[in-house]
């Protein structure tokens, strides 16, 4: 019996409809994903998965429409070794191996995953008190054919012969938390932070603010000034100022970014964004569990 139960298992979750009628379960109601509209009806079937059309925009779609996993022909049960990897930071070779696919097809697959993480970030806003900080992390080209490389590898310096300030050649990694904890971590730029950076930044994710906490960098002034913002600056070396205030929640932020980071062994720049932002999705789903 358990046998057969295995047999049948396994004829199941290799259906081609498998993933879209798992899709549709978690759906709490049938929405158009082009209009978001709800007056939509079933439109018949295609490889046994049904469509729906929207009367609104007149447009069909089915479960899959609009998600990560649309047009794949992977199984339900390779999606479901996939997603087991990915929470554990698999590498994408091991992860291969064990879906049984090309590495480029995981590659992809995860690509898909971290870009549609931008939605929380693009949502996310500060309110009350704010601690904002940034890190820098050196430009990595891993991957780069080396004959698209921008520029000649250079020599690495010797200890004691380093120009002080931050070089061109690191990226600044903007970041917040407020009191309610909600956080993100945005690239910036190359080089020091400037007050444009954060014009572009930090202005447009600050809501309501009450007091917000930086370090002694003249960039925040300006902006600081420009809106009203109540601005308390520790100084370097310091670990709070004069009022108790402190940049501990937001150097927590950042150092457990290093620790989520690590297991990849480097991860290049054009890709560094979709892992903040996996970063912070897994701070809020440790959170929320």
């Amino acid at each position: 019996i358990i046998s057969k139960l295995k047999d049948a298992l396994v004829i199941i979750k290799e259906r081609k409809e498998t993933v879209s009628k798992v899709a549709h379960f978690e759906k709490e109601n049938q929405r158009c994903p082009y209009c978001n509209g709800n007056n939509c009806i079933k439109y018949g079937h295609k490889n046994k998965i049904q469509n729906y059309y929207c009367n609104d925009c007149e447009r069909k779609f089915n479960d899959l429409t609009g998600t990560v996993f649309a047009n794949t022909h992977l199984t339900y049960e390779q999606i479901d070794i996939f997603l087991d990897c990915f929470v554990n930071k698999i590498s994408i070779r091991k992860t291969a191996e064990k879906m049984e696919v090309n590495k480029n097809t995981v590659y992809l697959l995860r690509c898909k995953i971290l870009d549609s993480f931008n939605s929380i970030r693009n949502k996310t806003t500060l309110s009350g008190e704010i601690e904002a900080d940034e890190i820098y992390r050196c430009i990595n080209l891993k991957g780069t054919p080396k004959n698209k490389m921008p520029r000649a590898s250079k020599p690495r310096t010797s200890i004691g012969t380093t120009s002080r300030g931050i070089s061109s050649h690191k990226v600044c990694i903007m970041g917040a938390i407020d009191e309610n904890d909600n956080m993100f971590l945005q690239i910036s730029g190359n080089g020091p932070l400037t007050s444009e950076m954060v014009k572009n930044i930090l202005t447009p994710k600050i809501n309501d603010v009450k007091k917000l906490v930086t370090d002694c960098k003249s960039s925040y002034e300006e902006e600081a000034n420009k809106n009203h913002w109540n601005l308390k600056q520790v100084k370097s070396k310091c670990y709070t100022d004069s009022e108790g205030n402190n940049l501990a929640n937001i150097n927590s932020l950042h150092s457990g970014l290093t620790s989520f980071l690590a297991p990849f062994r480097g991860v290049s720049t054009k890709h560094l964004q979709g892992y903040l932002d996996w970063y912070i999705f897994d701070k809020y789903l440790n959170y929320s569990l």
